[in-house]
């Protein structure tokens, strides 16, 4: 007897315990707790579901790392690589989505798609959905949805008149540019993707304002590099091979097909010493990206212009911040909505060697 009350008194301690471990771990509460940040009490951080069209690009590449960075703290984001295929990005929106996406921010493969993009972010409860990089030209999509935007540089030229005075610069401050002193500037010229909305204006441009300033152009090729480094060093081989020396100025849409340039012309032993070898042909781009900087400083590349990633990405996360937490889009922000565009332009800017630190900063983190 005395034996089954020892057990039953062990018994009872036992479930003592057990009922008061459980009353500790639900701290009062009569719900089980919750999995993740709401079992410490912590806010869950929003989603921005981020993608760009192609990593290839590596303007696309910096404006991404603009957007992580821009996010520390304010939103859990990855950036999706479209690899320059629609369908690709398009399921890739449907998974941010499903993954509980409070904004959108797309630079888009296809422009064409925009409409599809908007109407997956309508169907999920009027997502918003911030464009970036590639303008949406057509003005009527963008205005078609209340909760759709876009950042982009300037629009018009896509910074190639700024990228043709620096051209027009060098060959005022050096004459020797004119190799055979016929009075023309014998040019080639690196355009982007067909497909992309800066690719014809910047071409047309460029040319179009050298020309006003009393320059004349003898084009002697011209040809996309579709932004990328390895095809651009394809393009120039060819063009290298076949002028050599009578090319007097590389003209490339972007710094990427620059590097390409430069790495061609480098392999015929021209700009080998930056500006000071016997044979020497100035290169300019745009996007003043942190590589293109050193062989700006050297002489290799004779200039770009800045096209500001860690801006635009700062712009594009605390317009999604803002939608998303119901605030009106450009609370906090020092820029002002084109009107009849919906669309933040971030400035562009001429780099040389004379401001080579303001091109540094802005790749800064």
């Amino acid at each position: 007897m005395k034996r089954k009350l020892i057990s039953m008194a062990l018994c009872l301690a036992l479930v003592a315990t057990a009922f008061t471990g459980c009353s500790a771990s639900n701290s009062g509460s009569s719900q089980p707790a919750a999995s993740g940040a709401a079992s410490t009490g912590k806010t869950e951080m929003k989603i921005l579901g981020a993608g760009i069209y192609s990593a290839s690009d590596n303007f696309n590449s910096y404006i991404g790392k603009a957007i992580t960075n821009a996010s520390e703290g304010i939103f859990k984001t990855n950036i999706e690589d479209g690899q320059n295929d629609q369908s690709t990005q398009n399921n890739e929106v449907d998974t941010m989505i499903a993954k509980g996406a409070s904004a959108i921010a797309l630079s888009v493969v296809d422009v064409t798609a925009a409409p599809t993009l908007i109407e997956k972010c309508k169907s999920a409860n009027n997502l918003p959905i911030i464009f970036f990089n590639k303008e949406i030209t057509d003005q009527t999509v963008i205005n078609s949805y209340k909760n759709a935007y876009q950042v982009t540089s300037t629009g018009g030229d896509y910074g190639a008149n700024i990228e043709a005075q620096e051209i027009v610069d060098y060959w005022k401050a050096h004459p020797e540019m004119d190799k055979n002193k016929d009075g023309k500037l014998q040019l080639v010229n690196l355009m982007g993707d067909p497909g992309h909305t800066a690719t014809k204006p910047r071409s047309d441009a460029v040319k179009k304002t050298i020309e006003a300033a009393g320059i004349k152009i003898d084009l002697l090729a011209e040809d996309t590099g579709m932004w990328v480094t390895a095809t651009a060093k394809d393009k120039m081989d060819a063009w290298v091979s076949k002028f050599g020396d009578q090319i007097e100025c590389v003209v490339c849409a972007n710094d990427g097909m620059a590097l390409g340039a430069l790495s061609s012309v480098e392999a015929a032993d021209f700009n080998s010493n930056g500006t000071k070898p016997s044979k020497y042909i100035p290169i300019f781009g745009i996007d003043a990206l942190p590589e293109i900087l050193s062989k700006i400083q050297s002489g290799e590349i004779a200039g770009s212009v800045l096209q500001d990633s860690k801006t635009q990405g700062m712009c594009i996360v605390k317009m999604a911040q803002n939608l998303a937490d119901g605030k009106d889009v450009m609370t906090g922000l020092d820029y002002k909505l084109e009107e009849g565009s919906k669309a933040v332009r971030i400035p562009y800017k001429a780099i040389t060697l004379a401001n080579l630190d303001e091109a540094k900063a802005a790749y800064g983190k």
